[in-house]
């Protein structure tokens, strides 16, 4: 089997139940090692309970949700007397959700994040974890993108994992069309996807994106911008208008024009499943949920590659925060909390539910890339892949605003016949009144 094209069949690596994530978890666990519950409720032989408050906007997701679930399983074997509350946030209001309540001074107890690291960052309400972080030594077994939760020197979160983008391709189609694999340029997507407008039939797309307004759209265009060899920012200057990222966006625009229109990633993915998109770029953590959702007659078909473009993408996953806002003793609750998903087993499992690369060296079991070649694609391009924001801190704490004004600019020129010069001049212009670069 090619790796750069291999085929995945696997089911998801599982562990719990998702009953775990509906509503409260009561659980009653086994016994505490280290007395922390005792402590943390009054004193030996208390009764009182202590649930850790966990909104996510990934508690129902396949292999996300379940990750989350084995991790909370584990801690509350530990920890007598201590349940964690994970509940599902829609994406949607996830940061809004977050930032209010951090901002309130009323925040949740564990604090999961992605893009929206940088808007609780920004709060200045989240618990710098430098001091556990050396004292535990997980830094030392850490990976790079770790990084990309630092400010000002702090460690504001733990990352859990990474992802890269992949293209996936409907290799059916693809034959039918006559081309001879995957394309592996730039160049090459575009005339490949031309080229399956013009075989496939009626009702399948020769592209899958979002196409409605969402905030996938930022990391879909970034992702065009970075793999083309730009930012937006570049060299301390914004770089919106410079000829690399006009160059990348014309040709995000021209593809994602021959999407399905009025879709979010959930909507394009079930359309790749269902055999009715022919190829599109997203995260490793699609190959998972293709075993779960493609009928048996089409999964066969859809493979893996790598993205035909200089660069690769680093997403950096979920990473777990604590908030300053809370007792002591909560928080000590939480970073236990934290240390049990940094344990090599829990950092595993990542790499098994949604092909992702651990934060933790080391942590995929050989066994797993054998069985799964895909994570051979994973591992390959997160090596060498690129971080998904540019290198200013002034993009990060004002990544709430910038993001929804580079979204409204996807948007018209995914709806409109405007330049797209014309569109990206006007979306510096906005991005500089927000901050220097």
């Amino acid at each position: 089997m090619n790796a750069a094209t291999a085929r995945t069949s696997l089911q998801p690596w599982k562990k719990g139940s998702l009953a775990l994530i509906s509503g409260l978890l009561v659980l009653t666990a086994c016994g505490s090692d280290d007395g922390a519950a005792d402590d943390a409720d009054g004193g030996e032989g208390s009764a009182e309970e202590i649930v850790l408050d966990f909104p996510s906007w990934q508690a129902n997701e396949p292999g996300h949700g379940e990750a989350l679930a084995a991790i909370i399983e584990e801690f509350e074997s530990r920890h007598e007397g201590v349940t964690v509350n994970l509940y599902a946030v829609s994406n949607e209001d996830f940061q809004n959700q977050i930032v209010t309540r951090l901002s309130a001074g009323d925040p949740p107890d564990i604090i999961p994040s992605g893009n929206h690291f940088f808007a609780f960052a920004a709060t200045g309400q989240l618990e710098p974890l430098n001091d556990r972080l050396e004292a535990s030594g997980l830094l030392d077994e850490w990976e790079s993108f770790q990084s990309e939760r630092v400010v000002d020197g702090d460690h504001l979160a733990l990352t859990m994992h990474a992802l890269t983008r992949m293209l996936y391709v409907n290799e059916e189609y693809l034959d039918d069309a006559g081309l001879d694999g995957p394309p592996t340029s730039p160049q090459e997507l575009s005339a490949a996807v031309d080229t399956l407008a013009a075989n496939l039939e009626e009702g399948v797309s020769p592209w899958g994106a979002t196409t409605t307004t969402h905030s996938n759209l930022f990391g879909e265009s970034t992702a065009f911008i970075v793999g083309m060899g730009s930012q937006w920012i570049v060299d301390g200057e914004w770089a919106v208008t410079a000829p690399a990222t006009v160059e990348a966006i014309e040709l995000y625009r021209s593809l994602a024009t021959q999407a399905p229109p009025g879709l979010d990633g959930g909507g394009y993915r079930q359309l790749l499943a269902d055999g009715r998109v022919a190829m599109s770029q997203d995260g490793s953590w699609v190959i998972a949920t293709l075993d779960d959702t493609a009928p048996e007659d089409i999964r066969p078909s859809i493979a893996a590659a790598v993205p035909p473009f200089e660069n690769t993408l680093a997403l950096v996953g979920t990473s777990l925060s604590i908030p300053a806002g809370i007792s002591d003793e909560r928080k000590d609750l939480a970073w236990e909390f934290i240390q049990v998903a940094a344990e090599p087993e829990f950092q595993g499992q990542w790499a098994g539910s949604i092909d992702a690369a651990p934060g933790r060296t080391g942590s995929i079991p050989q066994e797993r890339i054998d069985e799964r070649p895909e994570l051979a694609i994973v591992a390959d391009t997160i090596a060498s892949a690129q971080p998904e924001f540019p290198d200013s801190e002034n993009f990060r704490a004002n990544f709430g605003e910038i993001e929804t004004r580079i979204i409204d600019a996807m948007m018209r020129l995914l709806t409109t016949d405007a330049d797209t010069l014309e569109v990206l001049t006007d979306l510096e212009n906005q991005l500089a009144g927000i901050t220097e670069p």
